[in-house]
């Protein structure tokens, strides 16, 4: 909720000091129109009332992530300074930033797409629990202590809208069309995901560009309650990856070739209280990986160093495009 606060609120912001706001690109040298004011305002103010597609309610949130070692014996090592128990991120600071960029003029020298680039910049801390290997982790002693790490990490996503005829054929509006998934990624890091496979007993798919455009009628569906695999592949053979979902974080076991799996079963997630989706429009979820550097769990003095991406879903046999006007 917080964050859907902050988005309509930056939104409303940028609508006010529109005419110095983002980058515009208009392919009609003719335009007589202030297309900056107009049609930055507008597609603004259909953003601002799409939360569930420019959202992704997931990796600002405070959930514990545990990093149990069952699945990765020997994972913590003799050389590890410290001894990750749980971790969490509270973040102190968000900043938006939009970009607009328009093309496709029409006769009237109006433009007929636009791509919002939403940008930002979130600050606060990394928090690790520690304490000895088998000990009790909720034990308040000596043995158990809380590590803060400062964070700053840059979230992008892009929007693409068309402008359409509505009901009345005199009148045009804009309309989100697709959404790119969320790249997260921390300030000076050397982590870096290479690609997301995502397989089920009726998809496999291969995710190298978190910021492609995907059409929402094309978006993702997943069936309550099937197992979806899940492949990470990094730079490096030390990384430490989870999952990025309300109620489902957990390490990926390490397969020691740069890969990392895990497994998750899709839980019915419309009964939760996400974002209400638009009239008539079945709801958009996310779900997400996040991979670190093995020093920012097992070094005290090493940076925070992370890469998340996160990803829009459905689930079957919902389809976005339909519901839409």
């Amino acid at each position: 909720m917080r964050s859907r606060l902050l988005l309509a609120t930056s939104l409303i912001a940028a609508i006010s000091l529109i005419a110095g706001c983002g980058k515009t690109t208009v392919n009609s040298p003719t335009s007589t129109i202030d297309t900056p004011s107009l049609d930055q305002a507008q597609v603004a103010s259909v953003i601002a009332i799409e939360p569930e597609v420019v959202e992704d309610g997931q990796f600002e949130s405070t959930d514990l992530t545990s990093l149990g070692t069952e699945a990765n014996p020997g994972a913590i090592g003799a050389l590890a300074a410290i001894n990750p128990l749980r971790f969490w991120r509270v973040m102190t600071r968000a900043e938006h930033r939009f970009e607009f960029a328009f093309a496709d003029s029409d006769s009237t020298g109006r433009p007929t797409t636009a791509i919002v680039t939403m940008h930002k910049s979130l600050a606060g801390n990394f928090n690790i629990l520690t304490g000895v290997p088998g000990g009790d982790s909720t034990a308040l002693d000596s043995s158990v202590s809380v590590i803060r790490k400062p964070l700053a990490d840059r979230w992008v996503r892009q929007i693409l809208l068309k402008r359409i005829s509505t009901s009345d054929s005199t009148q045009c509006a804009w309309r989100v069309v697709a959404t790119s998934g969320v790249a997260v990624t921390s300030q000076f890091a050397t982590t870096s995901i290479e690609r997301l496979r995502i397989q089920t007993a009726g998809v496999d798919t291969t995710v190298t560009d978190p910021l492609r455009f995907t059409y929402l009628r094309r978006i993702l569906q997943l069936e309550p309650g099937t197992p979806v695999t899940l492949t990470v592949t990094t730079l490096r053979n030390d990384d430490v990856v989870v999952m990025c979902r309300f109620g489902h974080r957990f390490r990926f076991r390490n397969n020691g070739d740069n890969t990392y799996t895990g497994v998750w079963q899709v839980p019915d997630l419309r009964q939760g209280n996400g974002p209400r989706p638009g009239p008539g429009r079945p709801p958009i979820f996310h779900f997400g990986v996040n991979a670190l550097s093995h020093g920012t769990l097992f070094d005290d003095q090493a940076p925070y160093d992370s890469q998340a991406w996160l990803l829009p879903m459905v689930l079957a046999p919902d389809q976005v495009a339909d519901a839409l006007p």
